[in-house]
Formats: C-alpha cells, sequence, structure tokens
C-alpha cells in the first residue's frame, strides 16, 4: 500500500531497521505509516532490539496490531497479540495503550475454512478487548502479499485512525495548555 521496499527474509523477526511508508489517497491526503516488527517477548526490558524500535511508537498519533493469522511457522496470533500489547503497555508510562488502534489479522488467505475464519476473528477480538487496545471492536482481515483481500478496507480503516489519532492529540494538547503535535 505504501509502496515500501522492505528487505525480508522467510522468517520471523528479520527486519533491523523500522521502515517508513507513505499512503497516498487520491484525494491528496497522506499516512505515513511505520512497520515497526520484530516485539519479541521483553522487548520492553531492551531484549532484541526492542527499546529501539518501541522508541519509535512513541511518536505515532495511532496503533495498527498485526498478527500472522494463519499460524505460519507455528506461530499463534492469539499469543503473538499478547506479547504485542504486553510490551507496549511495560514500555515507559504506558500512555501508547491510549491511542486508537487497529487490530490487523495478516494472511488470511492461508485459512480456506470459513468457520475457522471466524473463531480466529473472534478470538483476536476477545484478546484485545480484555488487553485494552484502544480499537472499534472489528478485527480487519487481509492478505497483505498474495491475493490484496481487505486491503481496500484497511486503506479506508488507516486514514480513518489517523483522522482520529491527530483529532485526539489535539484534544489532550489543548487541555494542558499548547498546541500542535
Amino acid at each position: 500500500m505504501s509502496r515500501a521496499k522492505p528487505e525480508i527474509a522467510p522468517y520471523p523477526f528479520t527486519t533491523l531497521h523500522p521502515l517508513i511508508g507513505c499512503v497516498e489517497y487520491h484525494d491528496g491526503f497522506r499516512a505515513l505509516v511505520a512497520d515497526v516488527p520484530g516485539l519479541i517477548d521483553g522487548a520492553a526490558e531492551g531484549r532484541g532490539r526492542g527499546h529501539d524500535f518501541l522508541r519509535h511508537l512513541e511518536r505515532t498519533k495511532a496503533l495498527m496490531y498485526i498478527v500472522d493469522a494463519a499460524g505460519v511457522d507455528g506461530r499463534d496470533p492469539l499469543n503473538d497479540l499478547s506479547i504485542l500489547v504486553d510490551e507496549i503497555q511495560s514500555y515507559g508510562d504506558a500512555d501508547m495503550m491510549a491511542r486508537p488502534a487497529l487490530v490487523v489479522a495478516n494472511k488470511f488467505d492461508l485459512i480456506p475454512d470459513t468457520k475457522i475464519r471466524d473463531e480466529i476473528i473472534l478470538a483476536l477480538k476477545t484478546v484485545a478487548e480484555e488487553n485494552g487496545i484502544a480499537f472499534n471492536g472489528k478485527v480487519l482481515a487481509i492478505s497483505a502479499g498474495v491475493t490484496g483481500e481487505g486491503l481496500g478496507t484497511l486503506s479506508k480503516s488507516i486514514r480513518d485512525l489517523v483522522q482520529l489519532g491527530e483529532q485526539n492529540r489535539f484534544i489532550v494538547n489543548e487541555s494542558v495548555g499548547s498546541y500542535g503535535s
């Protein structure tokens, strides 16, 4: 969506630096998107590249939690979402948890069974709600790679989320007597 060209390998946690991309809309609206992968258990305590990556999140207006819904390489999307939340909650003063967010289930094209798809979405929604993610209650299902399934909806949701994040920042800044972001 952003035309970023990440260098990746066919195994998890291959990115050494956050990647910045720009999602451009037909009316000129632009959303800068930072891909901050590799938040592993213990990242908030400095394990892996955790502090380096989490520091980049401090400057965001909103968050997007993306998990591998298909469980490629034996991954568990529910556990992965819980780890992401734990690390973000444990980092700094945990104010990032109040930011508007999206919860995204990627690699949905690899799950052919509709019943299993529905179960995964419901389970991710439950984990997100129980962990206090500030999202709209919907888990977006996408296939960022092969089929492109759900990317149109994701693009619209990103725009809505960024605009909400901008509104929230203005309200918070205004309440403490300063303006801007």
